[in-house]
């Protein structure tokens, strides 16, 4: 009976890097370390646009904060009985179309994760509405039953308030009684935090079970005189505006949040390529010193052995 001898060796035995692949190793990285560095030069001359949206446009969205929310110092009238609306929330999830900026995204996911499971162990019902791809890639794997629309690719630099306009379109469509915007809000260059914004759903033509309109005007606001005098319909055009102002601030703030990320995020990245850089290279520098002395070794040899 034939045996073989060979020896096999093993499939993934580990040996030194020679100094080929380490000046391979060594080429590539720098060249990651050139694209991120390129990248985060982008990302902070992005930013200070940004910035500078994000100062414009925070006298406006700060208007519908206090259109929707009853001021500290008012008094709600207790005789006043509530109308009958779905105990229903819309979670308005703004993420960004492009990777590579840290955990922004993650964070915005798990705030809304978070803020889902709260509502449903209150036993309110939860529709969940996406801008942004990042978003929507973390959330469909446990919250998919809840989408309702999902908009991509309308980060478009710099955000145009018609484009905000039109998603809100559908989005107004919505029976839910409240709509929660979750967005990551700039605070500087290296810190933001997730933050919701409340928006009360003002539509006054939903009809509820008896075929009546109940009107769904916040207490506060009762003093005002509306025009037209439809009060529906301007109770429905200001939701509609106002749900438009809350998430065009609330996509430039994100914005601004999410370059300042990626300008962290892109740093590190730097400076992390530098260090493998220099380990390689203190590699390759040992493996030539070892070429080096075993080649010396044998010509020191080799002449030893001729004159003997």
């Amino acid at each position: 009976m034939l045996r073989s001898t060979k020896v096999m060796a093993p499939k993934y035995a580990r040996t030194m890097a020679s100094e080929k692949q380490l000046r391979m190793k060594i080429a590539s990285t720098t060249n990651i370390a050139k694209i991120t560095s390129s990248m985060k030069m982008v990302a902070a001359a992005k930013m200070r646009g940004d910035e500078a949206r994000l100062l414009a446009g925070r006298a406006f969205g700060s208007i519908f904060s206090r259109v929707f929310n009853p001021p500290a110092d008012f008094e709600p009238n207790e005789d006043r009985v509530a109308p009958e609306v779905p105990q229903k929330t819309l979670l308005l999830v703004n993420s960004s179309d492009r990777g590579l900026c840290g955990g922004i995204n993650s964070g915005v996911a798990k705030a809304a994760r978070l803020r889902a499971s709260d509502l449903a162990s209150e036993g309110k019902d939860v529709a969940i509405t996406l801008t942004g791809d990042k978003a929507r890639g973390q959330l469909a794997r446990s919250h998919s039953e809840f989408f309702e629309h999902a908009f991509d690719e309308h980060n478009k630099q710099p955000v145009t308030f018609a484009t905000v306009m039109a998603m809100t379109s559908d989005i107004a469509e919505t029976d839910a009684h409240n709509v929660e915007i979750i967005h990551n809000h700039y605070i500087s260059a290296i810190a933001y935090e997730p933050e919701t914004k409340n928006v009360v759903n003002t539509n006054a033509y939903r009809l509820d079970t008896d075929g009546a309109t109940p009107d769904l005007c916040p207490e506060h606001l009762e003093s005002y005189e509306f025009e037209p005098e439809d009060k529906a319909e301007a109770l429905e055009s200001l939701f509609q505006f106002g749900l438009a102002g809350q998430l065009h601030f609330a996509m430039i703030d994100g914005n601004a949040a999410e370059q300042s990320s990626r300008m962290a995020a892109m740093d590190n990245a730097s400076n992390n390529a530098n260090d493998m850089i220099t380990r390689f290279t203190l590699q390759y520098n040992r493996a030539r010193q070892a070429r080096i002395t075993t080649e010396l070794t044998e010509i020191v040899s080799g002449a030893e052995a001729l004159n003997q």
